[in-house]
Order: structure tokens, then sequence, then C-alpha cells
């Protein structure tokens, strides 16, 4: 396992990871990770997960897996509201979950799902995981998906919870920024508009259900406090990843632009999609 594990690397006491895309890997990381948590369940009315699973869950006995669990937040409050269930987190990165907050029923293992999900085939009953789309490349993701396909139970779900970097009434400056950090990513081979393949994927793998279902939710930019916070860990977020300078701007000139996009979400009334994709492994 110790060799299936990259090193990270430092930039202006940052720590990021040794990857071809451009995350913090670092305590203000994990911080903004679990705010972005609480915003996105609230879009979703509260509910961690949509696959139709509410009575296994109450009998308790499931085995979960979360790929790419970031700072944990998702199993630390899964693994609270069902302990007679078993949780498993896995990440590239060890200070995403806290050992000395960790339930007795929550494990964790440093690994990248590139190498391959360390378990063997039929081990879970669910496996979830959320917001990779700024991590992946898309061939990435025929991998890991049929890894996780893999790993999941005969009747067992899965379901993945992803934005698309995709926006709903953008005013000029901000489709400005969104338009330069979609050619970031492309540069990295990351393309964020993940919703058309995650769906073709999980439908040729073959092992899958007729239906993958595909639910749509909005993230709000302005009116509230929600929105407001909303709107701190997107800029947050493009602050982390350095885009001022992937612009030719400087932090001064970019924090103006982001003044200025500030006034167009609430004039334009800007909104995100989040989407979550879910299906059941067939029975042979």
């Amino acid at each position: 396992m110790e060799s299936n594990i990259r090193s990270n690397c430092t930039f202006r006491d940052r720590n990021f990871k040794e990857l071809e895309y451009p995350l913090p890997n670092d305590i203000n990381e994990t911080i903004r990770l679990k705010m972005q948590y609480y915003v996105i369940n609230y879009t979703w009315e509260g509910k961690n997960y949509l696959s139709p699973i509410d009575k296994q869950f109450k009998a308790g006995g499931l085995k979960v897996l979360d790929v790419g669990c970031g700072s944990g937040e998702w199993l630390l409050n899964m693994s609270n509201e069902h302990p007679n269930c078993t949780f498993v987190g896995i990440d590239i990165s060890s200070i995403m979950l806290n050992q000395e907050s960790r339930p007795t029923n929550l494990g964790f293992i440093q690994c990248d799902a590139l190498y391959g999900i360390p378990f063997p085939p039929n081990t879970f009953d669910f496996i979830y995981s959320a917001n990779m789309f700024t991590e992946r490349k898309e061939a990435d993701w025929s991998f890991i998906i049929e890894d996780m396909v893999r790993c999941v139970k005969q009747g067992g779900w899965i379901e993945l919870m992803e934005g698309a970097y995709e926006f709903i009434n953008v005013g000029p400056i901000m489709k400005k920024l969104v338009d330069a950090t979609k050619q970031c990513f492309i540069s990295k081979g990351i393309n964020l508009n993940v919703k058309p393949y995650i769906k073709g994927y999980l439908e040729s793998t073959g092992k899958l259900g007729t239906d993958v279902f595909i639910k749509e939710a909005v993230i709000t930019f302005w009116g509230n406090n929600l929105g407001e916070l909303a709107f701190k860990l997107f800029k947050r977020a493009h602050i982390s990843i350095g885009m001022h300078s992937y612009m030719n701007m400087k932090e001064s000139e970019f924090e103006k632009m982001f003044d200025i996009i500030a006034q167009e979400v609430e004039e334009y009334r800007t909104n995100a999609k989040v989407h979550r994709f879910y299906a059941q492994k067939r029975f042979k």
C-alpha cells in the first residue's frame, strides 16, 4: 500500500498533491471541504444519499465505502447516524480525516483510487463518491466507476454526487472567470462537465440495472446567508488553485474582479448546478 501513495509538494506554504490537478492538500482545504459539504447537504434538503436503501440502513449491518472521502464530513455524519453499519473512506490525503474524531464504526485507508480500490469484489452494500469532478480526467472516471461496480455487492447501490461547473444566469465578468477556469482544467486534461460521461460510464459497465437515475439540484449564490457562504467557497476555491496567475492578474486585481462578480451574482441571481447519479448492481 505504501508504494501506491503519492507524495506531496509545497508551493507558497500550501501543500499540493503531486498530481496533475491543482488542488491544495492542507488544513485550509479541509475547512473549505467541510463547509462545502454542509452547503451542498442543505441544497439536497439534508439527504446524504438518494439511493432507495433507507430500510437497509435502518436494519443495520450495511458495509459502506466512500471513494475520495475528502474532509470526511459525509462519513462522519453517516457513521454517527447509522452506528450499526460499517463505513470506510479512502482518499489520497491522510490529513482529510482526523483519527481522533472518528467513531468506532468508521475506518480510513490512505490510497489513490486510480491504483484500484483495495478491496475484493462484492465487498460493499453501498459505494458513494462525491466532488471528484475537479480531480479526475475523463479516462480516470471509466476505471474508477468500473472498480466501484466491481467492489459493490449484487443488489447493492452506487451513487455519485458531482458538480459540473455549470451555472445559471451568469454576468459578463463571472463568465470570463468561468471560461478561463474551464480552459485551465482542460489544459490539465480535466473536463469539468462530467454529467454526460458519468452516465455513459455507469451504463457501459453492463453490470448495473437498466436505469441510471440522475437528479439535479441548484446551489444559490445570492439572497441569503447560505448563498453568501456558497459564493465565498466559490471564491476561495478559485484563489486556492491560483486562477489569478493563470489569468495573468495580480492578486489585488483578482480580488477586485471578485468584488464585481459578487455584485453580478446578486443582480443576475446566479446559481450553480449539482447532480446525483445512482444505480443498482444487477443480480446474476
